[in-house]
C-alpha cells in the first residue's frame, strides 16, 4: 500500500514515517502563506488555504491507498465524499479550528473511515458533542518527541509548565509553603507566586532541559469540556523518566497507573495535590521507583515508532478495536 501522512502539530519527529510513507507538512503549507499576509486578513485566509490543501490533496491524492490528516487538512475527506472518492482517511488531530459551530468537524469524522483520540474520555465526548457515532473513533495516545529529551537528573525542584488549561492557581495554593523549590514555565499570567517559586519563559529547548533535572513535574490543569490538554508535557516528562503529578484524573488514566508510573488528583484539590507534591518530593526511592516504571510505559506506549504503527493500522484498514490502542 501506498499511503500519505500529513505533518500537523502531532508529527514534530518526522523520522518515524520512514522513507516508505510520503509526508506533507500541511502546517507549513499554510502558514509560510498566511504569515506574509496582514494580521487582519490572517484567519480569512487562513479558512482559504486550508480549503486550497485540500484541493492540493485531491489532485495527489490518485497515488495513495490512504491519506491521514490533521486539523488543517478538514477539508480533504469532505471534498473527496462530494466527488465520490473512496481513498481511506484518518484523522489523526482532535484540537480542531471549528469548536462552537462543529459543522466542519462532524462532517469531515463522517466523511472519515476513522478520528483518533488520545484519551478515551475524548471519545465519549466528541461524540455526545458532534453527534458523530462513537465507531468513528479510534484511541491513539499521543507520542512523545525525541527531540525534546535530555538526560535526566535529580535536582531537588518541581517543576511545572506549558501554556493551554493550566490550573496556576490550584498549583500555588498547593506549593506555598512547602520546603521545596518550584519552577514554573509559561507565558501565561500567573496570580500571586510564593516565596519558594520562581516564574520564567524559556526557549522548548531550555524548558525541556529544567524538566529533565526536575526530581517531579507536576500538570496542573483547569477542566476542559472536550479535548484533555497536558499530554505533550507528561508524556515527553514519562519519556525521561519523571514522576508526573497531573490534576486530572481522567485524562491520565490512560497514560500511567496512579502511584505505579505516575499520579493523579482531581480537578482543584489543593489538599490532595499538596499531600501527594509531598510525599514525592521526600522519598528518593519513591521517585526512583515510579520514574523507572514512568519511562518503561512511556517508550513501550508513547514512541513515535508505536504512534506511527497505530496511524498506519487504521490507515491501512487493519482490523482494531474501536477505542482501542
Amino acid at each position: 500500500m501506498k499511503l500519505l501522512v500529513t505533518r500537523t502539530v502531532s508529527f514534530y519527529d518526522p523520522d518515524p514515517w520512514g522513507s516508505e510513507i510520503d509526508v506533507e507538512n500541511e502546517a507549513g503549507y499554510i502558514n509560510s502563506r498566511v504569515d506574509r499576509l496582514p494580521p487582519r486578513l490572517q484567519r480569512v485566509a487562513g479558512k482559504w488555504y486550508e480549503v486550497r490543501f485540500a484541493l492540493r490533496l485531491l489532485r495527489i491524492s490518485r497515488k495513495y491507498d490512504g491519506i491521514a490528516v490533521g486539523r488543517y487538512g478538514m477539508w480533504f475527506p469532505v471534498l473527496q465524499r462530494v466527488l465520490g472518492l473512496r481513498k481511506r482517511v484518518v484523522m489523526t488531530d482532535i484540537e480542531w479550528r471549528e469548536v462552537k459551530g462543529g459543522r466542519l468537524n462532524r462532517a469531515a469524522a463522517l466523511a472519515s473511515s476513522a478520528v483518533c483520540c488520545n484519551t478515551k474520555v475524548e471519545i465519549e465526548r466528541y461524540s455526545l458533542r458532534y453527534g458523530i457515532p462513537r465507531e468513528k473513533f479510534v484511541l491513539v495516545p499521543l507520542a512523545f518527541q525525541r527531540r525534546d529529551l535530555h538526560e535526566s537528573s535529580d535536582e531537588g525542584y518541581v517543576f511545572a509548565g506549558g501554556s493551554q488549561g493550566r490550573d496556576w492557581q490550584t498549583l500555588l495554593d498547593a506549593v506555598d509553603g512547602l520546603p521545596y523549590p518550584v519552577e514554573i514555565f509559561t507565558n501565561s499570567k500567573v496570580p500571586r507566586v510564593p516565596s519558594n517559586t520562581t516564574v520564567d519563559f524559556v526557549s522548548r529547548e531550555n524548558f525541556y532541559r529544567r524538566m529533565a533535572a526536575a526530581s517531579c513535574v507536576v500538570v496542573p490543569l483547569l477542566p476542559e469540556p472536550l479535548r484533555i490538554t497536558g499530554t505533550t508535557t507528561w508524556t515527553a516528562a514519562m519519556a525521561m523518566g519523571k514522576v508526573v503529578i497531573v490534576t486530572d484524573p481522567e485524562g491520565a488514566r490512560d497514560y500511567m497507573q496512579h502511584g505505579i508510573s505516575g499520579f493523579y488528583v482531581r480537578h482543584g484539590d489543593v489538599e490532595g495535590l499538596r499531600q501527594c507534591i509531598g510525599m514525592v518530593m521526600r522519598d528518593p526511592e519513591l521517585r526512583k521507583r515510579v520514574g523507572q516504571a514512568a519511562r518503561e510505559h512511556a517508550w513501550k506506549e508513547f514512541s513515535p515508532q508505536v504512534f506511527r504503527q497505530r496511524v498506519l493500522a487504521h490507515l491501512a484498514g487493519e482490523p482494531m478495536n474501536r477505542g482501542e490502542s
